[in-house]
Formats: C-alpha cells, structure tokens, sequence
C-alpha cells in the first residue's frame, strides 16, 4: 500500500544534525520504543488522545517515520511523514505527506531556528527530501503558527489554498433515474483501480496523488477510529461505474462530509449531484468539504466558501517544479491525516 511502505533505508542512532550553530536539542529518528513517549507529547500538544491504533495505522512499516528531539532525556518535539505518491503530466513521484508535528508547550516560546521544531524539521527534510532522497518532495497542511513559522525558517513554502466549501442538498434531492448509488462493493479492487486511470489520464495536467485501491482501503475502508461510507455511482441500465465517492457523518449539526471523489473529469459535478442526494436522503441540509480550487473548478459553485489552511511543500521542489505544482494540486479532506 503506497502509505505504508517499507523505506529502503535503516533506521539510524541519530538524525542528520543541521548544519549551521549548534544545538541544544538531541535529535534522532524514532522507533517503537518511542511511541509511549510520542502518544505522551501528542496529548500535552493537543490536549487530545491519540489513540495507538491510529498511529499504527498512520506509520506502522515505516523505518523511518519521524524525527524526535530530547532535552535531557524528555522527548519534547516530533516532526512525522507518511509516503504518498503524486502523478504530475504522466510522472509518478514519491512524496512525503507532513504530519503530527508538534512541539512540547514549554518549548513553544523558542521557535526560532535554534528550536525544537527547527532541529526536528531540518533533519527530516535535509535527510529524506531531493534528488536521490527517498522523497522527491515533501507536503502538508500546517495550521496558521506553523505554517508562518516554516515560511520563517525556509523550511515551508505555500504552493496551493484548501478551501471549505458547502453546498446545500434541498429535499427532495434524487439521482437522474439514469443513475444509481449502491455501497461500495466487497470486489472493488478492479473498478477502483480502473477509475483511477480513467482520473489520472483526465487530469494529467494536475498534481493528483495516488487515488488507487490500495489507497482506498487503507485510507477509508481499514481506519481504526473513523467510519466511512463509500458508494459506488453507475448508469443504471448498462451497470457501468461511473464514479467511486466516500462520505463521512458528522451528524445533524454539522453535515455530511464529501472525503473524495474518484472517477474521470466528466463525471465530477455528477458524483458531486450524488453526494448531495446521498446527504439529502438522510435528511441533512449541509455537504461540505475541504477541496483546492483545481478541484472546485470542475464542481457546481458551493453556496458557501471559506479558506482553511494552505498547502505547503519544502522549499527546493516547489522552485523546481513550481510550473506544475503551484496552484496546480488535487487535495480534498480524504487527503489530510486528521478527518
């Protein structure tokens, strides 16, 4: 599975300390004796509980899965990846998708380049991103403080704008009787993996990370906290899939949910009509989502929009590859590690 990769590489004592002055803090790449220690920092970051399925979930295989820093033998930074795989005009390229950084929140006042976050960064991105690294790039979406700290330190440069859009799914709302919406069947593989082509042939001039059946399984369909609903839309009559589109409840207050959608760029705004049906029919008046605009542009305009968080990729790959990367990138919330 592309997020779960082995890396071709063996773990070390210690991280690849930053050049430049030198630190205070011990930075070395984590192992599984490091997880109690790590589930720790996470609930004193985030005053949440990060539970040990989902972390497993999120790094197990990995030889590599984070850089830590140590202040006299406390743990009180990590900065984490997961593999993924962006297509960009017919190319596939190994990235790593950014995610649990956090910092200890005594430390939070030195976020300076000789910080926990800068030592913990650093090393991850200096030792596994670039030409003939592991990653060819790096990406993710930091909140606000990070985010302007990493432009700060030129370890974060933004390269596209996640937005939440709404649409509303007035009642009744219902499928063109040519169409239908069953749950996702238990042999998907094939259709999944034959949608996946079809999308990535359609949209070959976007930045479009891997959307296969491997994806879709660990991603949705073998989450160990979340519960998914995937549904399969087809020509009624011919029985021919058009589109793949999952859906996660957030409850009457809140909505319905559109994680992603799978299937050539024709079909969007119809996997996007049934999602709204789907919504509707369970009585909700709210589907949102958190899309880029190169997704939104093939969609009905939302009723509502507002901008959440940015896109940021290390520095280098955004120069290099700025022509097919900037504004150019295919995230929906399915693509974040956290929803």
């Amino acid at each position: 599975m592309p997020m779960k990769q082995q890396i071709n590489n063996t773990p070390d004592a210690a991280a690849e300390q930053p050049s430049g002055e030198k630190k205070r803090w011990q930075c070395r790449w984590t192992g599984k004796e490091d997880q109690d220690a790590l589930l720790s920092l996470f609930f004193s970051a985030f005053n949440e509980v990060m539970p040990v399925s989902l972390w497993t979930w999120k790094y197990a295989g990995l030889c590599k899965q984070g850089v830590l820093a140590q202040l006299n033998g406390k743990v009180i930074a990590y900065y984490g990846g997961i593999p993924r795989s962006l297509w960009l005009h017919g190319n596939k390229l190994p990235a790593v998708q950014i995610c649990d950084v956090m910092v200890a929140p005594e430390q939070r006042g030195i976020l300076t380049r000789r910080g926990a976050f800068a030592c913990t960064a650093e090393a991850f991105l200096q030792e596994q991103t670039g030409v003939n690294k592991p990653y060819r790039l790096a990406f993710g979406f930091p909140s606000g403080r990070a985010a302007r700290l990493g432009e700060k330190l030129g370890l974060y440069a933004r390269g596209d704008t996640i937005f939440e859009a709404v649409w509303t799914t007035p009642a009744p709302m219902s499928l063109p009787f040519f169409l239908k919406a069953d749950e996702l069947p238990l042999d998907y593989e094939a259709v999944l993996n034959k949608l996946w082509q079809e999308m990535r042939s359609s949209l070959d001039n976007t930045a479009l990370p891997q959307k296969d059946a491997d994806f879709f399984r660990w991603r949705y369909l073998e989450h160990p906290v979340y519960t998914y609903h995937a549904y399969l839309v087809s020509w009624r009559w011919i029985n021919k899939a058009a589109g793949v589109l999952v859906l996660r409840d957030h409850g009457p207050n809140h909505g319905m949910e559109l994680m992603d959608l799978l299937g050539p760029s024709k079909v969007l705004k119809t996997l996007l009509k049934a999602a709204q049906s789907i919504a509707a029919s369970k009585g909700y008046q709210r589907l949102f989502s958190w899309m880029t605009p190169e997704i939104l542009a093939w969609l009905p305009r939302p009723s509502a929009q507002s901008e959440v968080t940015g896109v940021y990729i290390n520095p280098p790959a955004l120069k290099e590859m700025a022509d097919h990367l900037q504004d150019r990138c295919w995230f929906s919330s399915g693509d974040t590690d956290f929803r």
